[in-house]
């Protein structure tokens, strides 16, 4: 008999790993530009933004973490029954 593999079972898991991935991505980004920003002068006025947007993609990343530990791993017990 056929087995599918991880890939055909799972697209949505495959589709929240790299959401996930993604974000960390965006906040380490984010973490680089504001230290680089930081040592050219750190009472630019984008500053203030770029510290807005990484608050707010830390807490994006947060959210999608939280999301995904609860739908990927809180459930894993509950597939056995």
């Amino acid at each position: 008999m056929y087995r599918a593999g991880n890939h055909e079972r799972h697209p949505m898991r495959e589709q929240a790993e790299k959401a996930r991935a993604q974000a960390r991505e965006v906040v380490e980004l984010l973490e680089l530009a504001h230290r680089k920003m930081a040592e050219d002068d750190n009472m630019q006025p984008a500053m203030e933004h770029l510290q807005e947007a990484l608050r707010e993609a830390k807490i994006r990343a947060a959210t999608i973490e939280d999301w995904y530990q609860r739908t990927y791993f809180l459930t894993r017990g509950r597939e056995g029954m």
